[in-house]
């Protein structure tokens, strides 16, 4: 998640989305690996010491992951042919019924991978590319490297005449005329195996008119710490040719930190005339969906009116997932953990039920990543040392009228009241109830749903990257309960 250009998450004021997500849970068991989930890594072997590093170092360690979630693990050199998506390696891409995703992230960042796993399973990315307009970009063989510009005003001892629109326009010109390999592009179409640097310029003027020009470099995958930084100075008089000897820089730098097996952020380009084939062509059409087991109507167990919530196993979808929509839905992450209860109404009717939840957002919420967890927690999104909880109460439920019962979803409108940072909101969704026998042969009960946030309305900062989308965040419940008693 770039939280570089993403100043803020709010889990606020719900527009009731009609879309819902179906999880089959724990009516499902792990299948084999290789008939459910798949984990297709491509390659160039042997191409450069980034293809090695990550063979010899990280490979053997997402393996293992994979493994231990169940998903097998293939493969695959790009150069023998690949899908047009494949546009860098080491590319992972996690693929099973419901569909497919592009891991964008540090390949070094095992933890992440985990996490994409995890979210990808039950939510697949959507198909949308990143639009972005007059940004640069650097062509290298099917890859796109993408770097928006960031220059600040002036600070310091600015000239009487100072104007800072007309300041920034004649850096930007300047920063432009500087670059040898990147271009600037009125319109760009960025996929998921693009990568990105973020390229600030930050001016200081001394008392004397000598301009200092801090460049710092950011990877699109750490929000926090830079990955290159340096200082130039020249006469304010000569500030054009600093700002072009400063895009130089910069360019040089993500030219180096992309060769740099040690980086995070190295790769190698997969080559224009490498075969476009398709996934079925080179032996990775979607897998089949697993057979789901629940239980029918004939089941004698008897369905319990009050629940607590169930702590979830490794192979059950996140409490709670949330994420940007396509084509920036990498920015993802989960709820861990949560208390909650809920009681059905008398004749286990879900009209006239109960309930509420509470998430710890000091320790319960998680991108896969210990920086960008920090960066959630601190007191630019969460705010989670002044508010460490997050709290939904039921006021009402509505739905067909009828008990609910094993072998039977039940569609129902929730409403009720979501505080999060000391405020509260009303929140509407649609969801389903399902009663099932668990794999321990006691019942669950299911209750899913989703909804839609739009962060404007908090005067938070969305992310980097095209409107709607950047502002907009999705969440997806599944909260499994177990009977209370």
């Amino acid at each position: 998640m770039d939280v570089h250009r993403y100043k803020g998450s709010g889990l606020l004021k719900p527009l009731i989305a009609g879309i819902f997500l179906f999880s089959p849970l724990l009516s499902e068991g792990v299948l084999a690996a290789s008939e459910s989930e798949q984990l297709i890594v491509f390659t160039q072997p042997d191409v450069s010491a980034v293809e090695k590093s990550f063979r010899k170092n990280h490979l053997p360690q997402i393996r293992k992951i994979a493994q231990a979630m169940g998903v097998s693990v293939h493969e695959v050199d790009a150069r023998k042919g690949s899908p047009g998506q494949v546009a860098i390696t080491p590319l992972i891409v996690y693929q099973n019924h419901r569909g497919r995703s592009i891991y964008q992230g540090r390949p070094t960042t095992t933890n992440r991978v985990r996490n994409f796993i995890r979210t990808s399973r039950f939510i697949p990315q959507g198909k949308e590319l990143n639009r972005r307009e007059d940004i640069p970009i650097l062509q290298e063989g099917r890859s796109k490297i993408w770097a928006p510009l960031k220059v600040a005003a002036v600070t310091g001892t600015r000239p009487d005449n100072y104007d800072n629109d007309a300041f920034i326009a004649e850096a930007l010109k300047n920063i432009a005329q500087g670059f040898k390999k990147f271009q600037i592009q009125k319109e760009a179409d960025l996929g998921r195996a693009d990568r990105g640097f973020y390229m600030d310029f930050n001016p200081w003027l001394s008392e004397g008119g000598t301009l200092y020009l801090a460049v710092i470099l950011f990877s699109q995958f750490d929000c926090k710490k830079p990955v290159f930084t340096k200082k130039i100075t020249a006469p304010w008089n000569q500030r054009g040719k600093l700002f072009r000897e400063a895009s130089a820089i910069m360019e040089n730098a993500v030219v180096r930190i992309a060769a740099n097996p040690e980086s995070g952020d190295s790769f190698d380009p997969v080559n224009s005339d490498v075969p476009q084939k398709n996934w079925e062509t080179i032996g990775f059409p979607l897998p089949p969906a697993p057979a789901k087991t629940s239980a029918g109507p004939g089941v004698s167990t008897k369905i319990p009116q009050d629940w607590i919530l169930a702590e979830s196993g490794p192979d059950d979808p996140p409490i709670i997932q949330f994420r940007f929509p396509a084509p920036l839905d990498n920015y993802s992450g989960e709820v861990t953990s949560a208390m909650g209860a809920f009681s059905l109404a008398e004749n286990l009717l879900v009209d006239g039920s109960t309930g509420s939840i509470q998430i710890d957002t000091t320790t319960a919420i998680t991108m896969g990543e210990p920086s960008l967890d920090e960066a959630i927690r601190g007191a630019m999104l969460l705010y989670a040392k002044k508010f460490p909880t997050a709290r939904f109460v039921v006021d009402t439920v509505s739905s067909d009228g009828r008990p609910i019962a094993y072998g039977r979803l039940t569609p129902a409108f929730v409403t009720g009241t979501f505080t999060l940072k000391g405020k509260s909101v009303p929140l509407n969704m649609k969801s389903e109830f399902e009663p099932i026998i668990a794999q321990d042969g006691k019942p669950r009960l299911l209750i899913r749903g989703a909804f839609t946030i739009d962060l404007r309305y908090f005067n938070i900062e969305g992310a980097d990257g095209p409107a709607p989308a950047n502002h907009t965040v999705l969440l997806d419940l599944n909260f499994i309960l177990k009977g209370n008693g």
